[in-house]
Formats: C-alpha cells, sequence, structure tokens
C-alpha cells in the first residue's frame, strides 16, 4: 500500500503512476505557446537553476496531461499536481500528491530544488526539442528535452506484477523477472523459471502483446516461483497501455489497471549480470586458462548443454557466440529440452571459453547451462 499525501517533494517514490495519458514531443517556438502546445508532451530534466544535471543520476521527468494535471518523476518518487496556462504564463499550485519513501543524499537536495522550481515558475517557452521553465523575472529556472524515447530496443527489470486477484504484488525474493522489448517486434525475457517470447506492436501509448510462449521447466524453489510466473504472464499479456518515463515503465490493463511495474538502468544492468552468473550451473573455475581441466597426464574440455527455441533466430544468435556449437533436433539431453526445443552442446576447449559462456547465459531464451557427460 502506498501512502499519498497532499505535501512537498521531500518523500516520494517512482514506482508508481497516476494514470495513463498520450505523450508526445514539444514543438514549435516560444512565440505564441500555449496550453495546447503542453498537453501530452514527456519531459527529462537537463538542466537546474543554471546547472546541468548530473547524468549518474536517476532521470527527473515531467508531463503535463490533457485534464489540466502534470507529474512525473524527480529521479526517486512520484508528484502529481495541476497546472494552468494563459499564453505563455503558467501557474503550478503549492499543493501537490505525493508518495513518501525516503530519498538519500543528493537525491533528497535535488527533489527540493526541483520542487521549488516548478512552484516558482511563472512563464515557459518551447523551442524545438526543449522546454524552459522562467521565474516572474524572465530567468529559467528549469531546462528539459522532449522524451521520445520508445519501447523498442529497450530491457528491463520487473519490480512487481498484477496477481489477477486485483492486488499489484512484488517479486519473490531472491527470482528475478526481465523484458527485452526487442527492434523485430518482440518481447522476451526471463519469467523466473523459464524463458519466454511473445509479439509484441506500438501506437503511440497503447500496445498488444500476442500470447506468450515459454520454455517448459519446472522449478520447486523458491516457493511459489510457478504461480509467480503465471500471474507475470497473463499480466503481460493484459497490458493495453504504457508509460515510460525515465528509469521506469508501467503497463496497465485496458480498465487502467496496474498490471506490470518495471525499471531499467544501473538496477536492471546489475540484476542482468547477477542473472547471467547464476544461469551457468557449474563451476568456471575448474579448468585452466586454455579451457581444460583434469589431471596434468589427462586435460579434458568441460563439454556443456542447453536449450534454445527451435527457431532460426535462436539459432542464429548462438552460433555466432559459441563456434563449437553443436545443435541437436529431437535430443531432450540431460537438461530435458521440450519438444519445440532444440539441444545444444559446446566445450570449453576454445578461446575465450569464459565470455562465450557468459554472454550465451545472457541470451533472453537460453535459461540454463548445465555440464555434459557423454556415456
Amino acid at each position: 500500500m502506498h501512502d499519498w499525501r497532499l505535501a512537498g517533494f521531500f518523500v516520494m517514490t517512482c514506482f508508481v503512476t497516476f494514470g495513463v495519458s498520450a505523450s508526445g514531443t514539444g514543438g514549435g517556438g516560444a512565440k505564441g505557446a500555449t496550453r495546447d502546445s503542453l498537453t501530452g508532451t514527456n519531459w527529462v530534466l537537463v538542466a537546474l537553476a543554471g546547472e546541468d544535471i548530473d547524468p549518474a543520476l536517476p532521470t527527473v521527468t515531467l508531463r503535463f496531461d490533457a485534464d489540466g494535471t502534470l507529474g512525473g518523476c524527480d529521479g526517486c518518487n512520484r508528484y502529481r499536481g495541476a497546472f494552468s496556462v494563459a499564453g505563455t504564463a503558467i501557474h503550478i499550485p503549492s499543493q501537490m500528491a505525493t508518495t513518501r519513501a525516503a530519498c538519500r543524499e543528493p537525491l533528497l537536495s535535488r527533489a527540493g530544488a526541483y520542487a521549488e522550481v516548478l512552484l516558482r515558475a511563472a512563464s515557459f517557452a518551447i523551442i524545438a526539442n526543449r522546454l524552459s521553465l522562467r521565474d516572474s523575472t524572465e530567468k529559467e529556472v528549469a531546462a528539459f528535452e522532449a522524451d521520445s524515447r520508445g519501447l523498442a530496443g529497450t530491457s528491463w527489470q520487473v519490480t512487481a506484477y498484477n496477481n489477477g486477484k486485483q492486488a499489484v504484488v512484488s517479486v519473490i525474493t531472491g527470482t528475478g523477472i526481465t523484458a527485452h522489448f526487442g527492434d523485430d517486434g518482440r518481447v522476451t525475457g526471463g519469467a523466473g523459471c523459464n524463458q519466454y517470447f511473445a509479439g509484441y506492436e506500438v501506437e503511440g501509448e497503447s500496445i498488444s502483446i500476442a500470447l506468450p510462449g515459454a520454455t517448459r521447466r519446472f522449478c520447486a524453489e523458491p516457493e511459489g516461483i510457478m504461480d509467480q510466473e503465471a500471474r507475470f504472464l497473463e499480466a503481460l499479456r493484459s497490458a493495453a497501455t504504457f508509460r515510460l518515463e525515465g528509469e521506469r515503465l508501467a503497463l496497465r490493463t485496458p480498465d487502467g489497471a496496474l498490471a506490470l511495474t518495471l525499471v531499467r538502468g544501473t538496477a536492471a544492468a546489475s540484476t542482468s549480470a547477477a542473472t547471467a552468473r547464476s544461469g551457468i550451473r557449474f563451476d568456471l573455475d575448474r579448468v585452466n586458462a586454455d579451457g581444460l581441466q583434469g589431471p596434468p597426464d589427462g586435460l579434458r574440455a568441460l563439454h556443456y548443454e542447453y536449450c534454445i527455441p527451435d527457431r532460426p533466430e535462436a539459432v542464429r544468435a548462438v552460433t555466432a557466440i559459441d563456434p563449437t556449437l553443436q545443435i541437436q533436433r529431437g535430443s531432450p539431453g540431460r537438461v530435458g529440452c521440450g519438444a519445440d526445443e532444440l539441444l545444444c552442446l559446446g566445450h570449453t576447449h576454445q578461446p575465450g571459453h569464459r565470455a562465450v559462456l557468459e554472454r550465451l547465459s545472457t541470451l533472453p531464451f537460453v535459461a540454463e547451462i548445465h555440464e555434459a557427460f557423454f556415456e
């Protein structure tokens, strides 16, 4: 349960969205700017009080909706309020609805400064893809650039999902759910136990996701992981709209209910790295620099196996990484590949064997890589 208050900006959280509206980019010049030129636009803060924003810090976003409300994320927390426009004059009342979650420095100081600047804004100008907020003396107090980034080519870590029982719940500790929206119109990732894949289409902020397919493994631990996976795939399929703001993504159902919340950036990257390491189910330190193991008079390569979907693009991806690969159709191997999967066999006696395995384990459709044993 999130705590919403009519208060300042100092304690908020960015994992929740207030609503869904059309997005766009600002255009035109400052002359003749009106509320219509702000409606439906999304912006990313690039300068505050005359100083450029530190790119290492989380993104600060601002949007203007058609119902006369504005909102966004200050990099750690979310806010929502009202705005009114008369020509190029803008007024933002001091009362804001905010979430309440503690932020550490320097985010806390920046959130306070950002809140103050919004309330001081007296006029605005839009020039090309840049929005300038100015105080009563016409001094620029904040500058934004249009946020026109789309979903294609982005990767995400799921933080919460709709469990189908009118509740949005966090992902089970120790599990990871990912989503990569490819340029090819396919969304792929790990659902916690299995790898999944589905087609998707985007028009504006509307999204449709086809019925996902997935590998067919069973994971007994942690408790509840298979139910979570099923609920996640249902929530993904139910998405009808999305809101992309900085490092946060929210998917909603046709009736506006929250389906999924996701995060990208350093959090997603670190999780992906952890997932990559956990996907290799044997100790790579057992092999030497040449990829061999065993006694000096009996060194041999370590062989490994894994499953991939029976799709041409999956075959191309793994063979481009692993030149030693042998692919077998119709053989389950010891890893238990399904009828719609291919068994892949490789070995460590090759240049860069460690990098090869780590790259393979980051592919969204490669769940686990196991040591292979031949009789």
